[in-house]
């Protein structure tokens, strides 16, 4: 368990807290790129660390995340004309630019240079693979964009949604290091013979006691935040087999989850909105373009992708009605009686003691070895960023090229070097995991 003091370190996000400092340190997803269409649209609302703000796209399609109210007198910019390059208050018709500058101020009589000296605050923002990242540290700090490999795949290879979240980012991000619920949360009656996620990644639950042998998991620290190496069954001529698997880059993004396809990747984005609530980006991508079908299923909702109600970003599974749950479906079909596989886990981290959970009360195991290192790899961040250390992973951006991946090697290999060969970034390793390691991911358990 954490102590109070920890659990308010690192649950509390807004200006100054220190991790919302900490998270202000690296670019993170805003909004996706679909919300801004074209060239003056209409602003958008958006919350993001404990601040109110306001995406738009200028004239020229420059895109702005700005602070949503006007300096003069507090008035809600979302009310205002996005029209010749910038957007104009109409509560007294003053006009800021993209990079926040004042550039009309017509019912003033201080003079034209007086202008000079208002600023709105802005945010510097990226576009890049179906979402408009933002940074929103000290501008003198500003880091490159993460070197993740799928930011520049075409749009026909990549697909990105995103769900709003009644919880503290921290619940819904531990969920993606918990070993060992997909056992239980995610599986079906039938020995998993009918889920879908079985049916893909060759994932077995069917033995719900079985325990996790930690003597072949190693938790590695890494210039992008975190990693799993685990040794695998070995392969028929006898060499061992280990993996790098559920990849925590900092600050809250992982690799967590099953493929939609063969040869689909996920990411999970998990963004604090403010100390109670989450904006999720569900991303997934492949080398190749995405076939029709899968596309389809996502874009009009799967048991990976929910329905959201329309023009929202809501699933239509929700905590207002128990996420539709079944209890016949509970009793003869699935585990939860939840139909779908990301609202299973919604409803477990949305109603834990509180939209910011009391981890004084909590009961560790062993099999909560991952979530309580990420824990203590936030601490340690936040804890040093407010000791005048800047965390290093957003000046690492090559590192965040690493995913889930998978090595062969002579038996008896140190596991040291086996390490230093996953982390490289170009390890003689298969371009591939093999399927049933996709599970990658995954911890074997025995």
């Amino acid at each position: 368990m954490l102590s109070q003091k920890d659990n308010e370190l690192l649950t509390r996000v807004g200006p100054g807290t220190p991790v919302g400092e900490l998270f202000r340190r690296f670019w993170i997803p805003a909004l996706l790129s679909e919300e801004l269409p074209g060239p003056d649209c209409e602003p958008v609302r958006l919350r993001l660390l404990g601040e109110d703000l306001l995406a738009f796209k200028d004239s020229d399609s420059r895109i702005a995340i700005v602070d949503a109210f006007c300096p003069h007198r507090s008035a809600p910019l979302f009310f205002g004309r996005n029209e010749e390059a910038g957007l104009r208050c109409v509560y007294h018709g003053w006009k800021f630019d993209v990079d926040g500058n004042c550039v009309d101020m017509p019912n003033c009589m201080e003079g034209p240079t007086f202008k000079d000296k208002v600023k709105l605050t802005s945010y510097p923002v990226v576009d890049r693979a179906g979402m408009i990242w933002v940074f929103m540290g000290p501008r003198d700090r500003v880091p490159p964009l993460p070197g993740f490999e799928w930011l520049e795949v075409p749009p026909d290879q990549r697909y990105v949604f995103k769900y709003q979240m009644e919880c503290n980012y921290l619940q819904t991000l531990e969920n993606e290091f918990d070993t060992t619920h997909s056992s239980f949360l995610h599986s079906t009656l039938d020995g998993n013979v009918n889920n879908p996620i079985n049916k893909i990644a060759g994932q077995n639950f069917s033995n719900r006691r079985r325990m996790l042998d930690y003597s072949r998991i190693t938790l590695v620290d890494t210039d992008f935040g975190s990693a799993m190496v685990t040794k695998q069954e070995p392969t028929p001529d006898g060499k061992d087999v280990y993996t790098l698997g559920v990849p925590f880059w900092m600050p809250s993004f992982s690799a967590a989850g099953a493929l939609s396809a063969p040869g689909v990747f996920p990411l999970n984005l998990k963004v604090p909105m403010d100390d109670t609530h989450t904006v999720f980006f569900r991303f997934k991508w492949s080398k190749e373009p995405l076939s029709e079908k899968v596309l389809h299923e996502m874009k009009h909702g799967n048991y990976e992708f929910p329905k959201v109600f329309p023009g929202t970003y809501t699933p239509q599974a929700n905590k207002s009605n128990d996420y539709q749950i079944d209890r016949v479906r509970q009793r003869f079909f699935n585990y939860t009686g939840i139909v779908n596989t990301p609202i299973q886990d919604f409803a477990m981290v949305e109603n834990q003691r509180g939209p910011v959970t009391d981890r004084t009360r909590e009961t560790l195991v062993s099999s909560d070895k991952y979530l309580i290192h990420i824990r203590r790899r936030l601490l340690e961040a936040a804890n040093r960023l407010a000791e005048g250390e800047e965390p290093k992973e957003p000046w690492h951006p090559e590192a965040y090229r690493l995913r889930t991946r998978r090595i062969d090697v002579p038996t008896g290999t140190p596991v040291e070097k086996v390490i230093d060969a996953l982390l490289a970034l170009d390890p003689p390793i298969p371009a591939e995991p093999r399927p049933e390691e996709l599970a990658a991911a995954l911890p074997v358990l025995v």
